[in-house]
């Protein structure tokens, strides 16, 4: 049996959707070809295909979605996704063929991570990606709060995109770097407007308005996609100025309402990145019980653990810088599995030096899955010190101390809109 791993022709993408339909069948058809035909960042050569006997018969696409790093840094990110077999070419290894021609691809592109959403971890954890929390919200709204317990000078109205896009970018990024996100795309301009993320959920409904003199003359502080339910709503995102914290308290209003219209139970479920102040808002307002749930179907890899480092690396420094520790020292060598790679963070006199060695005065032997939960702040150091303990391996206090300056801990987010 003759098999091709290649990129398909421009010509072929018809019958690219018609192989992605026949592996995942029709209810995503339009998803497909909003993803192939309505996606400003898709490019031919991401698309990686296997041709049997001149018959294409498995797919992968790589997208590219540059994450932001605790808000400010932005690390290239490849997502992997519609990895999908034609049903009578399955189980001969196609899909782990191009899993590997895609891992190469995102190596020559430069990406330092790769993610994807899956059910089937692991078949993935084989190639090198790793569980990840995401985090999840629900509560179901008790009493409504009063509208006078709307902030003085704060209305929520329906979103126009056309008006209010401008300002809903720059309330999109003060966000992510007001809260220290981390995993949130980097969007490009034009993404805001493409079918196929706004299928997905990338489409604001309300906005919060910071009044100029008139209810005419606002400013968009806040944002959120927003859409109904047989109980109430579901948000697939949502984002505020971290200067305007009262544009949370009108949102939150305003959401408790439209869950309870037309007579529905009041429920209000999301994405969330943990301890968001929405949430825990609603829940204070409305006298609701909240629920967090976490899932492990997003999976990370790295791809380049160096480059990783090096991109944190004057975050590092600025953290040292903050909390005036320049005198402090020390290396840590991080010796990844799957894929096998290592790289060493220096630190001496405030600054901070990523290189390849393999040596140490600590050389740590970690999981993808410990990595990222230090890297991206999941766990702080010492909670990280414990998962390690199994291993044998002992952090003194000082290593934790610095560890913590290094990589503080923060949340993280991957919004609905941003799938691939």
């Amino acid at each position: 049996m003759s098999v091709v791993v290649r990129n398909p022709k421009p010509e072929e993408l018809a019958t690219v959707w018609e192989v992605l339909c026949g592996a995942f069948g029709e209810e995503p058809r339009e998803r497909f070809r909003r993803q192939i035909w309505e996606d400003s960042t898709f490019a031919v050569e991401q698309i990686r295909i296997a041709e049997v006997e001149g018959k294409i018969v498995s797919h992968v696409w790589v997208a590219e979605r540059p994450v932001f790093y605790r808000g400010q840094a932005i690390l290239p990110m490849g997502g992997i996704g519609g990895v999908g077999t034609l049903p009578e070419y399955r189980g001969q290894g196609f899909a782990t063929l191009l899993l590997e021609d895609a891992i190469a691809y995102m190596e020559r592109k430069g990406h330092a991570i790769s993610m994807l959403f899956t059910g089937i971890n692991p078949f993935y954890a084989k190639l090198g990606w790793a569980d990840f929390p995401e985090w999840r919200f629900r509560l179901k709204v008790q009493n409504l709060p009063d509208e006078n317990e709307i902030p003085e000078g704060y209305f929520v109205r329906p979103c126009e995109l056309e008006k209010d896009l401008p300002e809903i970018r720059q309330v999109y990024s003060k966000h992510i770097r007001g809260l220290q996100l981390s995993l949130c795309h980097a969007r490009p301009d034009n993404f805001w407007l493409d079918g196929h993320p706004q299928y997905l959920g990338l489409k604001p409904s309300h906005v919060i308005v910071k009044e100029r003199g008139t209810r005419d003359t606002g400013q968009v502080v806040g944002y959120v996609c927003a859409f109904g339910t047989e109980q109430g709503i579901r948000l697939s995102e949502f984002a505020y100025d971290p200067e305007q914290p009262k544009a949370v308290v009108a949102l939150a209003i305003a959401l408790a309402k439209e869950a309870k219209a037309d007579d529905k139970e009041g429920v209000i479920e999301g994405i969330t990145p943990f301890m968001h102040p929405l949430p825990q808002v609603l829940a204070s307002l409305t006298d609701a019980t909240l629920w967090h749930q976490v899932s492990e179907h997003m999976m990370l890899r790295v791809i380049n653990l160096r480059q990783s480092l090096e991109i944190a690396a004057p975050l590092m420094e600025k953290n040292l810088a903050n909390a005036k520790a320049e005198n402090m020292s020390g290396s840590f060598c991080f010796s990844l599995s799957k894929p096998e790679q290592v790289a060493t963070i220096e630190v001496r006199n405030g600054k901070v030096k990523i290189s390849d060695k393999d040596s140490a005065s600590m050389k740590v032997a970690v999981t993808p899955r410990e990595f990222f939960l230090l890297f991206f702040g999941t766990v702080s150091a010492q909670q990280w010190s414990h998962l390690l303990a199994h291993k044998g391996l002992v952090l003194d206090e000082q290593q934790i101390a610095l560890l913590n300056l290094l990589f503080p801990t923060h949340s993280s987010a991957y919004w609905g809109g941003d799938h691939f």
